[in-house]
């Protein structure tokens, strides 16, 4: 409920007590003088102890505030300045009024400043966009043959004028129709791109994927059949988009249900897909892979199956006494076993006739404990096939200055590249730049169940 307020003495006290409590309210010793027209608050805002001061302006009063606003420009409150009330004719301006129109004054410049930063933005990353694609294009142009005068201008073209002019460079996003040699395919004829997928046919038949093929191989096999050259860039590239068309194709990526039997050895294309790109290889890849090595040279090789190792450090040699029960590894003159610890492939070599385990690493890490269990190996071996000049003498090599590895993935591939070149007796003559040839050469010798020069 809201007090009336209708006695003369009541208006006298209201205002003798409003008097007093804002000077009591107001702080560091600036009072403000009351104006003749100001409200009295009322006994119910006392009560509660809000005492509002209640805003009245005047158009006048108004214009004169805006004025001073505009001379004195933006004022920020950070810099320390004091902002007083004005009092004119007995009327009274609020603090907080300078203060807004300052910070709607900030916000605006703030707000055009951004603006303006924006279409700054905007033009840079159109201008950028637009040199891309010119640079594209001249590229494109260059693998396709065209002559040096297109890739200097790019894109643009001269336009006469109406006036006779010399012309003028079209504007960057503009683009001319299509024509015939921005499209590589054109450069062979339909007989050509009818034998390019045949020959797929045949690759995909004989692998089950187009993983081991590359586009040379294509191209040697088109100079054969047609007696002319295909080694040119831009009939090259016109092959690679028809190999790239063909795998879009449907069931033409992979052959569902192909296999690989060697001996025991069953690999599928979830195996074989393991030699794809920088996949890890699988421990049947592994040893299907060594037992084609170790065929290769029966009489001089031996290889262990990669859980070899695995089955030696946890049971000792009990656990693996029985795995070479028909062999005599005395006889040989290299042993070959795959390490695989956590989720890296290493190799140890063992050299019977002089007696020496080799470790060999493709991340040159020194692990001395296999080494070690590798000749306890070799000791117990030798007492119970009673071949006691093999039961001491043996030691230890770790080979630093093999091919290295650049990532975390060619582990594996490495490993079965030692194997072969020991076996064959070949120098480590390969790097990571050779893995990507390397892993379609082996995806292939698993399939033809044959080592390929």
């Amino acid at each position: 409920m809201r007090d009336s307020g209708g006695s003369l003495a009541q208006d006298r006290w209201r205002s003798e007590l409003t008097l007093r409590q804002r000077q009591e309210d107001v702080k560091g010793g600036h009072l403000l003088a009351l104006g003749p027209t100001c409200a009295v608050p009322s006994s119910l805002q006392l009560r509660l102890g809000r005492l509002e001061q209640e805003e009245v302006w005047t158009a006048a009063s108004t214009e004169e505030a805006e004025d001073e606003e505009e001379q004195d420009g933006d004022v920020e409150e950070d810099e320390g300045v004091n902002l007083t009330v004005e009092e004119e004719e007995g009327w009274q301006v609020p603090l907080h009024h300078f203060q807004g129109r300052q910070r709607l004054l900030r916000y605006a410049a703030l707000r055009s400043r951004l603006a303006l930063q924006w279409r700054m933005w905007r033009r840079r990353a159109q201008r950028a966009r637009t040199a891309a694609r010119r640079r594209a294009r001249g590229r494109q142009r260059a693998r396709l043959g065209e002559p040096e005068e297109a890739l200097l201008n790019g894109d643009s073209q001269l336009c006469d004028s109406p006036e006779g002019s010399k012309g003028h460079v079209s504007p960057p996003d503009f683009q001319s129709p299509p024509r015939d040699r921005d499209f590589p395919q054109n450069q062979l004829t339909d007989k050509h791109v009818a034998c390019v997928q045949g020959l797929l046919n045949e690759f995909l038949q004989q692998y089950g994927s187009l993983i081991p093929i590359h586009v040379d191989e294509v191209v040697e096999k088109l100079q054969e059949i047609f007696s002319e050259s295909f080694s040119q860039p831009h009939r090259k590239v016109a092959v690679q988009h028809v190999i790239q068309s063909y795998q879009r194709l449907s069931g033409t990526a992979m052959v569902r249900g192909f296999q690989v039997t060697y001996k025991r050895h069953v690999l599928t294309m979830d195996d074989l897909s393991t030699l794809y790109g920088q996949n890890w290889l699988n421990d049947q890849v592994m040893n299907m892979y060594g037992d084609l090595v170790m065929d290769s040279t029966p009489e001089k090789v031996h290889f262990f199956n990669s859980f070899f190792y695995d089955k030696l450090r946890t049971n000792g040699y009990d656990g693996v006494k029985r795995w070479t029960k028909n062999v005599d590894i005395f006889r040989k003159d290299l042993l070959l076993m795959p390490i695989h610890l956590e989720v890296h492939w290493s190799l140890v070599c063992v050299d019977v006739p002089h007696r020496t385990v080799t470790y060999f690493d493709s991340q040159r890490t020194l692990n001395r404990r296999c080494p070690k269990h590798i000749a306890k190996y070799l000791q117990a071996e030798a007492v119970r096939k009673g071949r006691w000049g093999f039961v001491h003498g043996w030691k230890g090599l770790f080979k630093m200055n093999v091919s290295r590895q650049n990532n975390d993935s060619d582990c594996g591939a490495f490993v079965l590249q030692y194997c072969k070149c020991l076996a064959l007796g070949q120098l480590f003559s390969f790097g990571q730049q050779d893995m990507p040839r390397l892993r379609r050469l082996m995806y292939k010798e698993l399939c033809h169940c044959k080592l390929l020069p």
